[in-house]
């Protein structure tokens, strides 16, 4: 398969990663965990977030096995309230379909932050730009190419 735009991005960065790819059957990072045989605490989602009525949108990378909640996620970025894009609106913001939105290279820039639990692991596997692909990288290098901002954003 030809790179995505995440993954042709990335190897503009001067970091390591393997892109990791499966027979994509179903959103969500519970089967992708379990097509690639990876723990779902390693494998991230990629969430599309708008804050205070959609006036802005960031970037939510948490783990598999966690559940994301709107009000820390306010919290952390200095708004009233959050709430997940609608698919639409997701796939019009990133250029990318939902179940492939990959944090890199993204059709607009939006500021991210990362489940703070995430930091404690040295590889995470997130997005690669289409279903099926997926990006391995070390989680530092993750974050540090997308200035993301940790914050304890699941329960």
């Amino acid at each position: 398969m030809s790179d995505t735009n995440a993954v042709k991005w990335l190897r503009t960065q001067n970091v390591e990663f393997n892109v990791l790819e499966y027979t994509f059957t179903e959103i969500g990072a519970d089967h992708a965990a379990e097509a690639l045989h990876r723990p779902l605490e390693e494998v991230c989602k990629t969430l599309v977030v708008k804050v205070d009525g959609g006036t802005s949108y960031w970037v939510a990378i948490i783990p598999g096995d966690q559940r994301f909640d709107t009000s820390r996620m306010a919290h952390a970025v200095g708004a009233r309230h959050a709430d997940l894009a609608p698919t639409a609106e997701a796939e019009k913001v990133t250029g990318y379909h939902v179940g492939g939105i990959s944090p890199f290279a993204m059709r607009r820039h939006l500021h991210t932050v990362i489940e703070e639990s995430l930091l404690a692991l040295d590889t995470i596997v997130v997005n690669g730009g289409r279903r099926g692909v997926l990006v391995e990288m070390r989680t530092e290098d993750l974050v540090r190419l997308l200035d993301a901002k940790p914050a304890d954003i699941c329960y």
